[in-house]
């Protein structure tokens, strides 16, 4: 089974990740006060419970996965946030489009050593995926996130993808589980490290209240040195399953 496969999703649960992902923050913080930075930080997040600053640092990311890798290399960034400013990520969808976003998966998973593995804590040690060098599978939290985000592009233009349809047409619920995941996923990740960065407000011609300008400026990691680590421990395909090997009772 070749990897990297694109889920399929529809647009009829697109709109609760909006409502849905704010609401589901208000309630986290209400109910697990715990949910803070030093929470986070165990996993290798970074939560917006630390202070705000003037301009928001990068997260300190798990760097126990690439070796002789450095991170200390970044840069400002202004989000590009303006309505309907062109991207290569935006749609309506066309191929290029589509291949904009699947440069980030273009190395879907690798393989980690034992060091590694452990350092990850991983929440099932047994049934673990091991290849035949010893070395575990493993993917990018990231991948998997613009992975969500990417499903609930697709989502928003069901009409552009007929197989997202289709998909929704033979099996609604389990679509909406899919979709509801990638929800939930992305939720999570924006919930433990919120980004401080400033939304400032502007007087523009015309308007008369003031208007936010989602350009925040942000500090960002130079990622193409873990892009390389990753496509030199990349895994093409899938191992087949052993005989007698431990396993999960039930989907993690």
């Amino acid at each position: 089974m070749k990897l990297g496969e694109s889920s399929k999703f529809c647009t009829s649960a697109f709109l609760p990740f909006v409502g849905g992902g704010l609401l589901g923050s208000i309630i986290t913080q209400a109910v697990i006060p715990r949910a803070n930075w030093h929470s986070c930080q165990q996993l290798g997040l970074e939560a917006a419970a630390r202070p705000p600053t003037a301009s928001t640092p990068p997260q300190a990311p798990l760097n126990i996965f690439w070796d002789n890798t450095d991170l200390s290399t970044h840069h400002m960034v202004r989000t590009n946030g303006t309505y309907n400013q062109t991207s290569p990520f935006r749609g309506p969808p066309t191929k290029e489009v589509d291949a904009a976003w699947g440069k980030y998966w273009q190395t879907w998973t690798f393989s980690v050593d034992e060091e590694q593995f452990k350092a990850s804590m991983p929440q099932y040690t047994e049934e673990a995926v091991r290849l035949d060098d010893g070395r575990y599978l493993a993917t990018f939290e990231y991948t998997h996130q613009l992975h969500c985000l990417y499903n609930l592009f697709r989502a928003s233009y069901m009409d552009s993808y007929p197989d997202e349809k289709a998909s929704y047409d033979e099996n609604p619920q389990e679509w909406h589980g899919r979709v509801d995941h990638c929800i939930e996923i992305l939720r999570q990740k924006l919930e433990c490290d919120r980004d401080t960065g400033l939304v400032l407000y502007d007087w523009v011609k015309g308007r008369k209240a003031p208007t936010a300008n989602f350009n925040v400026a942000r500090m960002c990691y130079d990622w193409e040195p873990v892009e390389k680590w990753a496509q030199s421990h990349e895994v093409n395909d899938f191992p087949k399953k052993p005989k007698n090997v431990v396993q999960l009772s039930r989907i993690p």
